[in-house]
């Protein structure tokens, strides 16, 4: 079965997903956001081998421990190529700043709608989401889907920021309502949820 450790950084609160197989080592990490060190500390202390970091987007909150995470291993980052205007915004630089966050390198690859990533015995299938940015992804491994700020428990994420737009993120949630209700969501920030709950509950769905 597939696995996750949850660890909550930064002061924005940003879910950090640490993802591997029960039976496995190798692992990859999504949104780490900050804390990298409490990050790599993790993952030694669980024994897992990282083969990459994959941005649900490319906000600084999300990717602000991605540069020490990368010093610390050799392994490659990947997000959606339609983020990286995002990334280097001179929004996104200031709010690092603010935080005293850093904005990583340039990604070493890119991913699209339904590519797969994966090696050994991890595979994720990346959903293009947009609206909350124009390069937000979900990640879905089995019964789980980790929907970044594109869909919160009760919530939704900010269209606000530059490259924001809340009709596109409209479409975006009617993909993810195709999905199984009993689908475990996992988003960036706050509690995991089920489709069904948020079919039920969130007012955006």
């Amino acid at each position: 079965m597939m696995r996750y450790n949850k660890i909550t950084v930064g002061e924005l609160g940003v879910n950090c997903y640490i993802v591997y197989r029960e039976t496995g080592e190798n692992c990859f990490i999504i949104d780490p956001g900050d804390e990298g060190k409490r990050i790599i500390k993790t993952i030694r202390k669980m024994k897992l081998i990282p083969k990459g970091v994959i941005l649900t987007h490319a906000h600084m909150d999300h990717c602000g421990g991605v540069s020490g995470i990368l010093n610390e291993f050799n392994i490659p980052l990947m997000m959606h190529e339609e983020d990286l205007p995002v990334l280097n915004s001179g929004v996104n630089l200031s709010l690092a700043e603010s935080l005293g966050l850093s904005i990583p390198p340039p990604p070493d690859n890119f991913f699209e709608n339904g590519d797969k990533i994966g090696v050994g015995d991890v595979e994720l299938t990346v959903i293009h989401t947009p609206g909350h940015t124009p390069g937000s992804v979900c990640f879905k491994a089995e019964n789980i889907i980790f929907t970044g700020d594109t869909l919160f428990a009760g919530s939704v994420g900010r269209t606000d920021l530059p490259g924001g737009d809340f009709g596109v993120l409209q479409n975006s949630l009617d993909i993810l309502r195709l999905f199984p209700p009993e689908t475990i969501l996992l988003p960036g920030h706050g509690e995991e949820t089920t489709l069904k709950k948020e079919l039920a509950f969130n007012p955006f769905m």
